[in-house]
């Protein structure tokens, strides 16, 4: 009961007081109300809009409902700032309007109103029958894409572009890089792609090469490069560096080399291992062999010729 008792006392001030938090809420979410001058200044856009419109004069009539509308956002407004766009044959911007119109303004409550979205909802079907849409690709993200020479955004784009049917040029720009550019004819209500790849206007880059053994032969993917030290432009891109001299190991290593950025590299050649001598090949082995012969060589002509005194040859004999 006296959980009860609670819920009475403390129900109806909570209540009241969600009532007014609920309240205080909705007005904030409430727009001001727009002074008189600022009524008067989007009553009078509105009337030059018309005039100018009737007139014929699209151009002008477009500044004065944007100007009426950025005063007091208004339906009427935004409906004849999409026809003068439709007039000056700015289709796409046309259909964005229209668009905007049904989305801000999806419950009219007049009969005029009603008539209006009707309307507003025919030229979105005539315009959609003339509209097909491309995906732009942009290889570097960045790029600034232009369509017919009009500024889309900056590269990855978000969506699709829609474009009038018939022939369109797609362009990215991107400082450092030559743009890349492709016309493309679309067919209204199909879907196209188009692909564009701005290339750096620098496609080398400055290289120093240099070796800790002078006359060091260099190649660059398996082409020869001369002799180190090297300095010139190369190619950006990865590449395969060998650099070699007699008696060192060959030295093996990828380098990537950056369009348009310096590139310095000091190759540290290892001495080959000296190979184990084999046991003929020693200086002391011949060495010993040396004197072993010839004291041989002695013995043999002592060997041979024994006694203490030469025998007499045989042709002394002739002249006694």
């Amino acid at each position: 009961m006296r959980k009860d008792r609670n819920l009475v006392r403390w129900g109806a001030p909570a209540l009241a007081l969600l009532v007014c938090l609920a309240a205080s809420a909705a007005a904030a979410q409430q727009p001001a109300e727009p002074d008189q001058a600022t009524r008067d200044a989007a009553s009078a856009h509105f009337r030059a809009g018309r005039d100018a419109f009737n007139a014929g004069d699209f151009e002008t009539a477009l500044t004065e409902f944007r100007a009426a509308n950025a005063a007091i956002p208004a339906s009427r407004a935004l409906s004849y700032i999409g026809q003068c766009l439709h007039k000056l044959n700015r289709q796409i911007e046309a259909l964005q309007t229209f668009r905007q119109y049904v989305e801000l303004y999806p419950n009219p409550a007049t009969e005029r109103d009603q008539t209006a979205m009707q309307e507003v909802k025919d030229w979105i079907d005539e315009l959609e029958d003339v509209v097909g849409k491309v995906q732009v690709s942009v290889a570097l993200s960045g790029a600034t894409v232009l369509v017919d020479g009009q500024v889309l955004g900056n590269a990855p784009l978000a969506e699709p572009v829609e474009v009038v049917q018939g022939p369109h040029t797609f362009r990215a720009e991107m400082e450092g890089y030559r743009a890349a550019e492709e016309t493309l004819t679309v067919a209204a209500g199909q879907q196209s792609s188009v692909t564009l790849i701005p290339t750096p206007l620098q496609t080398t880059a400055t290289v120093n090469l240099s070796a800790n053994v002078p006359g060091a032969a260099a190649t660059l993917d398996g082409s020869a490069l001369g002799m180190l030290p090297f300095a010139g432009d190369l190619e950006a891109g990865v590449h395969q560096l060998e650099v070699s001299a007699e008696g060192y190991e060959t030295a093996r290593l990828a380098i990537t080399l950056q369009a348009g950025q310096p590139f310095a590299r000091a190759v540290e050649l290892v001495p080959l291992p000296e190979a184990d001598e084999e046991w003929y090949e020693k200086w002391w082995v011949w060495t010993i062999a040396g004197v072993v012969v010839a004291g041989a060589a002695t013995g043999i002509v002592l060997g041979t010729t024994g006694g203490d005194t030469m025998p007499e040859s045989d042709w002394t004999l002739g002249l006694q």
